[in-house]
């Protein structure tokens, strides 16, 4: 991967597949971590109303999915559920603070790619 630092991060932040999103984040770090990607701090900042995710499973507000204990299998899948929708949203939070911060020290934008990758 090479070109500007943003553009990469806006690409990753727009996926919607799961497994193409984490493989563009680590190709991402890598690419930063190695300096083959150039930060442009004066481009503009492109408006991003939704951060790219899945179709499904569809998001449903918390208050209308049935509780469940963790002694169930029920209880224990809603609680996987729930974290994978926690993962993935913290890589999209990473992306977005990334992308969006420009003229940040470099360290900055290590921090957030770790976060990213991570997750």
């Amino acid at each position: 991967m090479q070109g500007d630092f943003y553009e990469a991060a806006y690409r990753c932040l727009c996926l919607r597949d799961p497994l193409e999103k984490c493989a563009a984040v680590y190709q991402l770090a890598e690419a930063a971590a190695s300096s083959r990607l150039e930060r442009k701090d004066a481009s503009a900042v492109l408006d991003l109303e939704t951060p790219g995710r899945p179709d499904r499973p569809e998001l449903i507000n918390p208050a209308r999915v049935p509780r469940r204990r963790l002694g169930s299998v029920g209880g224990r899948a809603a609680l996987v559920h729930a974290i994978a929708h926690i993962e993935f949203n913290a890589i999209n939070l990473a992306l977005d603070a990334a992308y969006r911060f420009r003229g940040m020290p470099g360290e900055f934008y290590d921090d957030w790619l770790s976060v990213a990758v991570d997750e």
